[in-house]
């Protein structure tokens, strides 16, 4: 639509355009606008009544009613897609000419209040069918949804629901069967408000992949296979890691285009190679027993794979008669056991991992591809706790549904693969957590603890529950067994033994099912007998109880030290036995930060999987036993609906917003951000008042609060864990001092321009020879402009340790703010000599002239750095106590302790 070419043709009119609105359907805005008498069409735009812009478009559509009424010639009808952000039930949508910003006169229109609550969130899309799921909280009876894409319907279905979920599924049309992806909105006929929204990403070539493996390695096929995409990411991982080393480059690229060819039909074997390692952190089993095919593929996709742990691979060879007999001559570095005597599964593993040599051992099925990482994300939970002995992946089909996320048992012996053909991508299946047992097919152990427990039992032999009784025989020698999501591996299901429970190897699946019964009856015979309804509650083990945590966004613990303080303040809820669910405001997914807390065992719920917060609360605050939520903004939005439900409300100020801005409003001298600071407070203060337990970072906020609420007794000191820091540099090594400081906060700029304007200038007159070096994110052009000879703008820190060890003094002179200063705490911990006002200290223990300078004047500033840069003795002092104040008042043990008393003051009780 060229509007310029439209302002230009329009012609001037001294009446008012007139029009109606009919409703909204599937988020468009519909109805009709026209100037009477002129057959050109209008340029309508929608707004609300407080002047927020919802969408535009060309009101050209043909309208027989309006024909009929002698409207012009009837082609003013119109269908705009509008920004459903913008909207809220009751809201007034105004039409206005988007040319002259006229208002078109048309009937008054609400938008409607929907009262049949439901979600819909996008599962899967496999070939051209799209898989969905509805969620409602009371029966609706018929309701009809409509699919859409940019604003145009492509279907209308029809669904029934009597207030549980529904699973359904439409076919998606060939204009979105493009290869790439597109967003699909899902709203309900009649409501105004989107239900859902997903990105659906199809092929539009739906044969099936294994009838055309003739065309594997030919233009255009290559990239539309599946698994194209993270062989693509393996090998740029490798090359870029590799340096231009010409035989890493071959044995890469060999094995890429070994998977690319495929294995079904294999008759020709490339040499592959793969690393050495003379004492290599994993040994990976393969057994196998012919169809080397398979094996050899399953190692090219380690080769291909980036892992930064190193490995050997081990072949199991139970007396094959095909190429497996002679693989030590077809790949490079393979370690071979080989059976003089067939030993079947079992045996035939338990014999091999006699030549393991990594500290701990994985067992891999030769029917699978892995993906880049999958051994460094198991090994990352054996580093997060040492209590872990045993790990599993995440199984994929190699269509890219989900095939397994750990195991559950039920309470009659049953075993069952949690998330079978679910969406992989779901919340609910991506954060580690405890599991009954982790399947064999992709299963890691720490060798000490195989070989504690004494590998597979032989009872189970040939095979079949072996993995199953592994996990159970770890916990009971006092090792925790964990699902490892983030460690993918693609499983070619049934390749290995089949389907058919009646024959060969398969057929031990029913024997060995009444053994593993028998032996571990005492462990499962309390639990629920098999019910898909309590599968979201059983699948996670050894948690206490449920708390969701609440937040503006995901935290970024490199970018602010609040994000840090979020996330060890969940970390320790895990500790105490919580199953921690977190949720941003904004619902944004942000990539590595979100898989940073999965990892820790936290589930995080972003769209598109739940459509707002309201969405949250409706589907999942019934399991709840308790509601964290930090800042006062977030908290007002949701704590009525909260305590309404029951459920106790701990509110983490972060900040005492309202004391920040009175204090920066003093600071500027300005009436107006005055004003503003008193409604904060307002606004704040009733969130306390609602909330069963407040939460601040130091005393100075305790006592204002307190001063207006009078319950103290609901109020606590936030924890702060501050981990051993190494002190690396000595001080008469260091050179320069140093301030740290994300510059979204208004109190960070503000300490920057204190100190390049009025403290600097001081202490270049005293000592020239001193650099002030500045970190943090998102340093603004205004302030990186400020750079001189002796201020250098460093901007974001890749690291903590170049900011607190490198330099001789840590700086912070804040002149307003709140809450307790991460900054400062982190000099602390590093044993960094600090300079900073009053503002900067509350909270953190520093005394002044004890372990810290502490001083508000600039001049008395200046004159504190210069002296105690010069005196090495005293910095070393400073140094020493700091360090021990830190390993006292903010040790992780002092903030479990705190953490306990405070989860017991609203009833939530815990044995750790």
């Amino acid at each position: 639509m060229d509007i310029k070419k439209l302002k230009l043709s329009r012609k001037p009119s001294t009446l008012s355009p007139k029009g109606s609105i009919d409703g909204l359907q599937g988020g468009n805005l519909e109805g009709w606008a026209a100037q009477i008498g002129v057959n050109e069409p209008l340029v309508v735009a929608a707004y609300t009544s407080e002047g927020e812009l919802l969408g535009y478009g060309k009101a050209d559509q043909m309208r027989e009613d309006l024909l009929e009424h002698g409207v012009n010639e009837g082609y003013h009808g119109f269908s705009i897609a509008i920004n459903e952000d913008n909207l809220s039930p009751g809201s007034e949508i105004v039409l206005k000419d988007y040319i002259t910003h006229k208002t078109i006169q048309t009937n008054s229109y609400i938008t409607p209040t929907y009262d049949k609550q439901l979600s819909v969130s996008v599962d899967s899309v496999i070939k051209n069918r799209l898989n969905f799921t509805v969620t409602s909280s009371v029966a609706i009876g018929t309701a009809v949804l409509r699919f859409s894409h940019k604003g145009i319907a492509f279907c209308d279905h029809a669904i029934e629901s009597d207030g549980t979920y529904i699973n359904d599924h439409i076919w998606l049309p060939a204009v979105l069967l493009n290869g790439h992806e597109n967003q699909v909105d899902i709203h309900v006929i009649g409501a105004h408000d989107r239900a859902g929204w997903g990105i659906v990403n199809s092929d539009p070539i739906l044969t099936p992949s294994e009838y055309l493996t003739h065309s594997n390695t030919s233009q255009s096929f290559i990239s539309r296979q599946a698994g194209a995409d993270w062989r693509y990411e393996s090998l740029v991982l490798q090359l870029d890691s590799c340096g231009g080393d010409a035989s890493a480059i071959d044995r890469i690229t060999t094995a890429h285009r070994v998977l690319v060819e495929s294995h079904e039909g294999r008759k020709y074997y490339p040499k592959l190679s793969l690393p050495f390692h003379k004492q290599p952190q994993f040994s990976i089993i393969i057994p196998g027993y012919n169809k080397f095919e398979l094996t050899y593929h399953a190692i090219a996709s380690i080769i291909l794979s980036y892992n930064e742990c190193s490995y050997e691979v081990i072949i199991a060879d139970d007396c094959s008669t095909d190429e497996t007999s002679e693989a030590e001559n077809l790949i490079e570095n393979i370690v071979i056991s080989r059976n003089e005597d067939n030993l079947r599964f079992l045996r035939s593993c338990n014999k091999a991992s006699s030549l393991a040599k990594g500290n701990f051992i994985v067992f891999l099925n030769n029917d699978t591809e892995v993906k880049s990482h999958w051994l460094d994300a198991l090994y990352e939970q054996h580093a997060i706790d040492e209590s872990i002995g045993l790990t599993g992946s995440k199984l994929l089909n190699l269509d890219g549904t989900l095939q397994e996320a750990g195991g559950i048992v039920w309470g009659n012996g049953e075993p069952w693969n949690a998330g079978r053909n679910e969406n992989p991508f779901a919340p609910e299946w991506n954060y580690a957590r405890e599991v009954d047992y982790l399947t064999g097919a992709a299963m890691c152990i720490k060798a000490d603890v195989w070989n504690e427990v004494g590998g597979f039992s032989d009872e189970f032999a040939p095979c079949y529950y072996e993995d199953a009784d592994l996990a159970f025989k770890v916990r009971e020698a006092g090792y925790r067994t964990v699902y490892v999501p983030h460690s993918e591996v693609i499983h070619f299901e049934g390749q290995s033994h089949g389907t058919d429970l009646k024959k060969g190897l398969k057929s031990y699946q029913k024997v060995n099912e009444k053994t593993f019964r028998a032996k571990w009856f005492k462990q499962f015979r309390n639990r629920v007998k098999p019910s898909l309804t309590d599968l979201q509650l059983e699948k996670d083990r050894n948690i206490e109880q449920r708390v969701l945590v609440l937040d503006y966004a995901i935290p970024q613990p490199n970018q602010d030290a609040g994000s840090y303080a979020a996330v060890e303040e969940m970390k320790l809820m895990r500790a105490l036995g919580f199953k921690v669910t977190f949720v941003p405001d904004n619902l944004a997914h942000m990539g590595k930060f979100n898989r940073q807390l999965e990892a820790l065992g936290i589930e995080v719920l972003t769209v598109p999987f739940y459509v707002s917060v309201r969405d949250v609360l409706e589907r999942r605050l019934d399991e709840m036993d308790a509601v964290y939520i930090t800042r006062y903004s977030v908290a007002e939005k949701y704590i009525d609906v909260i305590k309404a439900k029951g459920k106790p409300v701990i509110f983490n100020n972060a900040d005492l917003h309202f004391l920040r801005e009175i204090r920066a409003a003093i600071t500027a001298d300005d009436e107006g951000l005055l004003t503003s600071a008193l409604q904060t407070k307002k606004a704040e203060l009733a969130v306390c008042k609602k909330a069963d337990a407040i939460l601040c970072y130091n005393d100075k906020e305790h006592a204002v609060i307190t001063s207006h609420i009078y319950e103290s007794d609901k109020l606590f000191i936030t924890p702060w864990v501050l981990g051993e820091r190494q002190f690396k540099t000595p001080i008469d090594e260091r050179e320069g001092i140093t301030f740290l400081g994300g510059f979204n906060h208004m109190p960070n700029i503000e300490a920057v321009l204190f100190l390049v304007e009025e403290v600097m200038p001081k202490v270049l007159a005293s000592n020239p020879d001193i650099t002030l070096y500045i970190y943090g994110s998102k340093m603004p052009e205004s302030i990186s402009k400020l750079e001189t000879e002796n201020i250098k703008m460093v901007g974001f820190a890749e690291s903590l340790d170049d900011v607190f060890n490198n330099h001789k003094l840590f700086v912070a002179p804040l002149l307003s703010g709140a809450g307790i200063k991460g900054k400062v705490l982190e000099a602390m911990a590093y044993g960094t000599p600090s300079v900073v006002t009053d503002v900067a200290a509350e909270g953190t223990g520093l005394v002044s002239n004890v372990n810290a300078v502490i001083t508000n004047n600039a001049s008395d500033f200046a004159a504190a750095i210069v002296d105690l840069y010069s005196d090495n003795e005293k910095c070393q002092n400073f140094s020493e106590a700091t360090i021990n104040l830190s390993a006292d008042k903010f040790s992780r043990s002092s903030g479990l302790a705190k953490f306990k008393e405070i989860f017991e003051s609203v009833g939530l009780y815990t044995t750790r």
